[in-house]
């Protein structure tokens, strides 16, 4: 059998965590692409996703919404569906915009290693919007995110095709780890998968270098 080494990378998620405002989270969240700017796709993106997600929420349920960031889509979740959210983020400066952005009492935020105090099984979906593509370990998150859903409770994702790992001096790099064959081997079944679709979302190379794709427990 052929092994191809990993790129060896130095992580680092400052980019995420020094992030003070909404205007430069907004910019972080969806960095400008395809000549569209980062309001530009924040505005049409939103609603969008929440169309493909909402076929896979059941109402006034309890949704993990790992990668927060501001919480974006938590807040439509809370107030179109009456969920519960619970925001999961690395950075202190995302989660205490997305309390005040959100503004619910169904909604708080914490960190991943937070996770652990839970119970398992407490969650009826779960969302990772452009999140795992970042993490240092997506084994471990997809592992977080399997321990909260209760039965086969279902998973949407969006994500790169390839990695986008944060490194040093402002760069991002792929270290070659397939996130769609990481959530399959960590025990989830495909539902559905698809391309970003309308020029308004999604045009040229950004729809051709990325896909949504929801999944449940197996």
């Amino acid at each position: 059998m052929k092994v191809t080494a990993l790129k060896q990378v130095h992580y680092n998620p400052s980019v995420f965590t020094s992030v003070e405002t909404v205007d430069e989270a907004v910019r972080i969240i969806l960095t400008p692409e395809a000549g569209m700017t980062s309001v530009h796709r924040w505005k049409t993106e939103a609603p969008y996703l929440m169309r493909l997600i909402e076929k896979h929420i059941a109402k006034n349920g309890t949704v993990l919404d790992y990668g927060c960031g501001i919480g974006r889509l938590s807040k439509p979740l809370i107030e179109k569906h009456g969920c519960n959210v619970i925001g999961v983020d690395i950075s202190p400066n995302m989660r205490a915009l997305a309390a005040s952005c959100v503004d619910s009492d169904r909604f708080f935020a914490l960190h991943p290693a937070m996770l652990s105090v839970l119970p398992s099984g407490y969650a009826t979906a779960a969302i990772a919007i452009w999140t795992l593509q970042h993490c240092l370990k997506p084994s471990d998150d997809i592992t977080n995110i399997y321990r909260a859903l209760d039965g086969d409770a279902p998973l949407f994702i969006v994500n790169n095709v390839r990695r986008v790992v944060p490194v040093d001096d402002g760069q991002w790099t792929d270290d070659a780890i397939d996130i769609h064959r990481l959530i399959l081997d960590s025990g989830f079944i495909l539902i559905e998968r698809g391309e970003l679709e309308g020029d308004d979302i999604a045009p040229g190379t950004l729809r051709d270098s990325t896909f949504w794709a929801a999944y449940r427990k197996n």
